[in-house]
């Protein structure tokens, strides 16, 4: 398996404080949470080895809803509904082989919707050195089917500022 996962802090204090709110004990929040981030990034996995293995997009866009709204860096406006699947398939074929790791998942649950959010680390499988990071947000609804995404925001961390300059 190329991708893997790193847990860096601990998931979804805020769903933690809305259980324990509801009557449900922290032990029993904290294994829900647990549980659903576990499933949250096998489900991520499986999109994203497809993407990075095989060029394909098919498994990536089959989850995402119809009204669905994506933006990233380099589009220039926020897509809405069937542009969102239209311009991730335009990656189809033109996605580089590289390896990835899933860092640092948490999820924050209100009812159906689970705000998921994860850093996506890429490296060359041949030499290891790392080629990018992601910073990923994805509000997911929860269906008799599973999870619909509808929400997508990929980010990349910008260079830090320049100090100012001495005249």
């Amino acid at each position: 398996m190329t991708g893997t996962v790193r847990w860096l802090r601990p998931l979804g204090a805020t769903a933690l404080t809305a259980a324990l709110a509801i009557g449900v004990t922290a032990p029993a929040a904290a294994e829900m949470d647990a549980a659903l981030a576990e499933e949250l990034v096998a489900l991520e996995q499986s999109k994203l080895e497809p993407w990075y293995g095989e060029a394909s997009t098919a498994a990536y866009v089959e989850d995402i809803a119809d009204g669905a709204t994506y933006f990233d860096p380099w589009v220039p406006a926020k897509q809405y509904g069937p542009a969102v699947i239209e311009y991730l398939q335009g990656f189809e074929g033109n996605i580089p082989p590289l390896g990835f790791e899933i860092t640092d998942p948490s999820v924050d649950v209100r009812g159906d919707v689970a705000i998921f959010t994860y850093n996506v680390e890429n490296f060359d499988k041949e030499s290891g050195e790392p080629t990018g990071l992601w910073m990923v947000t994805k509000v997911m609804n929860r269906t008799d089917d599973g999870w619909e995404v509808i929400h997508i925001h990929y980010g990349a961390p910008l260079p830090p500022p320049e100090p100012p300059s001495e005249e």
